[in-house]
């Protein structure tokens, strides 16, 4: 499964919708090229990247509080 991929069938979630209000039709348009405006789906989108370059999760950790919910320690 490539990135692209698990972002669309993680994004598939209804808690998206539920729980985050972001509409479907958003949903189906976010990818990694741009920024979609939703910090939770932003997080996601890191995760997935680090990790696909075997980034420790203290690094993935730090790179979320620090670029996306501006945490500095």
């Amino acid at each position: 499964m490539t990135t692209t991929e698990l972002l669309k069938e993680v994004l598939k979630d209804k808690i998206f919708q539920e729980k985050y209000g972001i509409p479907q039709e958003e949903l189906e348009s976010i990818s990694f090229d741009a920024d979609s405006g939703y910090p939770v789906v932003e997080a996601i989108k890191t995760i997935i990247k680090l990790k696909d370059s075997s980034t420790p999760d203290v690094n993935v950790y730090k790179n979320i509080k620090q670029n996306i919910f501006n945490i500095s320690e």
